[in-house]
């Protein structure tokens, strides 16, 4: 089967995903609704940790070679993610408290905040096996820089100029890109779906068609190289592509 692409944020609404193959940006409310709506035919790169670390598997180490090839400015986009422990905390103190207790370290408030969405796929993937064959993880940060050849981005991704910026890169790859960004900003309230996200999408969107497209790049564009598995034998991996490619079939 020749798989579609689709790229998935997390958004105020839910979650935004792209798929330049349907040639549509959408929202839905939870991962599963995601997974209903585009079925077996398709695969998806997603910008949530996939594969956790637990007092069983405390070790992870994708984050740390993933950092390396950011600069300086841009290196905390890349947060370290929670133990699976403290995804059922009831507030930030627990969550921080199990994590200190578990890795020796706490977690940030940006993370906290994106814990529920990293255990609605983290559920998903410990209990179904075969759609944990269709999601890897990525970074919109890392996938934007080596989709501009590997030079850093100029521009914060909040900002107008960042928006230019990476609209560009997108572009370059693929003229769907401007349209299915514009129809998207007219389709949805920016209460639901920041700009940012759907830039996010289109760029995991973007580059899962690029690692589609040649199979193999899957075993060697990732960090790290040689993928650790959690305790449930998830992969812990963030993918990206380096393919250039001057359009997409």
């Amino acid at each position: 089967m020749c798989m579609k692409a689709v790229g998935i944020d997390g958004c105020r609404y839910g979650w935004v995903t792209a798929c330049y193959n349907d040639g549509k940006v959408l929202i839905f409310k939870n991962i599963n609704d995601v997974i209903k709506h585009y079925g077996d035919a398709y695969s998806f790169l997603i910008d949530i940790p996939i594969g956790l670390v637990s007092e069983k598997n405390n070790v992870r180490n994708c984050e740390k070679t993933a950092r390396a090839v950011l600069p300086a400015n841009r290196k905390s986009s890349v947060f370290s993610i929670p133990c699976r422990e403290a995804l059922t905390a009831a507030n930030y103190a627990e969550a921080n408290g199990i994590n200190r207790q578990i890795m020796d370290c706490g977690i940030s408030k940006q993370t906290w905040f994106i814990l529920p969405k990293i255990k609605e796929l983290d559920d998903v993937l410990i209990n179904d096996h075969n759609i944990r064959l269709r999601f890897k993880e990525s970074h919109p940060e890392i996938a934007f820089q080596f989709l501009n050849g590997g030079s850093p981005l100029l521009y914060s991704k909040k900002t107008a100029d960042g928006a230019t910026e990476r609209l560009a890169i997108l572009m370059r790859y693929n003229e769907q890109s401007e349209s299915l960004y514009t129809k998207a900003l007219i389709d949805y309230k920016r209460l639901e779906v920041a700009k940012d996200d759907i830039l996010d999408a289109l760029c995991l969107a973007l580059t899962q068609n690029l690692l589609l497209a040649q199979p193999d790049s899957y075993k060697v564009n990732r960090f790290a190289s040689n993928p650790l598995l959690d305790e449930h034998g998830i992969e812990m991996a963030i993918y990206y592509s380096k393919y250039k490619h001057s359009g997409l079939e």
